[in-house]
């Protein structure tokens, strides 16, 4: 899937998304994508030339997702236990707002774990050693990774 951003949005609540069928995706969704995604640039000079189309960037792979797949092993939600292969890498301070992609700033979460947490119903906050998930409401649980 291809979205287009205006690269104000990443970095503030101006502008949409949407991918190249026109679907307009809601913050959370964008935010998801943002997560675990190949980036692109595309900078257009003021007669809406391009002038500079940047170089893709993986965000997570190979090495670094191999090194979270060892430390993680599953599913970090509290009490979940999902397999590896069924996570996502999850930034937990955004890479939209400057979170580095490197293990010390990224978890496992499964799909479902995942969606929770850019729903805006569950936050994530600590390390990834002590992960806290907490609730809207301010119910909190604890995560550890596996000894």
């Amino acid at each position: 899937m291809e979205v287009h951003v205006d690269g104000a949005r990443l970095h503030s609540d101006l502008g949409m998304a949407e991918t190249s069928g026109r679907q307009v995706l809601s913050d959370a969704e964008l935010e998801m994508l943002l997560c675990d995604c190949r980036v692109g640039r595309v900078v257009f000079g003021p007669a809406s030339e391009p002038i500079d189309v940047g170089r893709s960037m993986r965000l997570v792979g190979g090495p670094i997702r191999r090194a979270l797949v060892a430390r993680d092993r599953r599913c970090r939600f509290p009490g979940c236990d999902r397999p590896h292969r069924w996570c996502d890498a999850h930034h937990l301070v955004p890479w939209a707002a400057g979170g580095p992609t490197a293990t010390d700033n990224l978890v496992l979460l499964c799909r479902h774990h995942h969606t929770l947490i850019h729903s805006d119903r569950w936050q994530l906050r600590g390390t990834p050693t002590d992960l806290i998930a907490e609730r809207h409401d301010g119910y909190r649980m604890v995560s550890r990774p596996p000894p």
